[in-house]
């Protein structure tokens, strides 16, 4: 059990700080660009250990296929939806709306899987949402669709979904025996691919930025924010199930806000002080469970 809970905290650690160092992404790189860098640096770094490894890197069209759709839902497609969120929600509501794909989740397990989730992991997603509802209860209730903000709040669901679609494709792959690593590798590295086609598309230019800032914050999103949080995270789904391992959409966001206390001198507000700790609550409920065998 102590080996969720450092999955957990390891992905949970390595991607909070995403969202801030996203902020140094943005300026002469055209978003999705600083996107498709992010996703093919990290599948080169992942294979470059697999041939250092000399693991197995043949597999067959079928799987291509799988890694192909894999990749494209949970490191292109989503990306893509979120960044273009951005440019019509405040920057925290993109996370906000991130927190339901552990609903997403559950209810993908039951559809795809018919795996029905444990009444205590029911509870722990319902006091959680409570807890983000109370934290947000601001930009939640007083949300307009006035100034295309409804965009916003569409491109941002289907981000999640997409993500959700990603972890349920991930965990088809993993009941029919793909090997976990080779999976993430090719996948990071077709979905850098469809990004790519993307900025295509849209006309953007492949620029690049020379400065520390941009440079670092590329790098920190390469590797902690890709490969050491994306191998965490399907490895906790792979030992706890899509809907519990999806919890760690619901803390994020809260971690993100600590950090922008921290370097955009947030203010606290007893809404955030008291839905905090109810969302920890809910988060150990889901995650303090026995793995039942399959």
């Amino acid at each position: 059990m102590m080996n969720n809970y450092i999955l957990f905290l390891i992905t949970l650690f390595c991607w909070s700080p995403t969202w801030y160092l996203i902020k140094f992404q943005l300026g002469y790189v055209d978003p999705l660009v600083s996107v498709f860098y992010r996703f093919l640096i990290a599948a080169i770094i992942i294979f470059i250990y697999l041939v250092i490894k000399n693991k197995n890197l043949k597999f067959s069209i079928n799987h291509h296929f799988w890694f192909l759709f894999f990749g494209t839902c949970l490191y292109s497609i989503n990306y893509v939806f979120f960044y273009l969120s951005n440019t019509y929600l405040i920057s925290a509501f993109p996370a906000i709306v991130f927190s339901t794909v552990v609903i997403m989740n559950i209810l993908g397990e039951t559809f795809y899987f018919k795996k029905k989730p444990s009444l205590k992991t029911l509870i722990g997603a319902t006091i959680g949402m409570i807890g983000i509802i109370i934290i947000f209860n601001d930009e939640i209730f007083n949300f307009s669709l006035s100034e295309d903000t409804h965009v916003g709040l569409f491109l941002a669901l289907i981000g999640t979904f997409c993500a959700s679609t990603g972890n349920m494709v991930h965990q088809r792959n993993l009941n029919n025996n793909f090997l976990p690593i080779q999976t993430i590798a090719y996948a990071m590295l077709y979905g850098s691919f469809v990004t790519f086609l993307v900025t295509q598309v849209r006309g953007a230019e492949l620029l690049f930025e020379n400065s520390v800032s941009y440079i670092s914050s590329l790098l920190y999103l390469s590797i902690f924010g890709s490969i050491f949080a994306f191998v965490s995270y399907l490895k906790l789904l792979e030992k706890v199930g899509p809907g519990r391992a999806g919890y760690v959409g619901v803390i994020m966001p809260v971690l993100a806000l600590i950090i922008s206390t921290i370097f955009e001198k947030l203010e606290w507000q007893i809404d955030l002080i008291i839905g905090l700790p109810i969302l920890i609550i809910g988060a150990i409920l889901v995650i303090n469970q026995k793995t039942k065998a399959n």
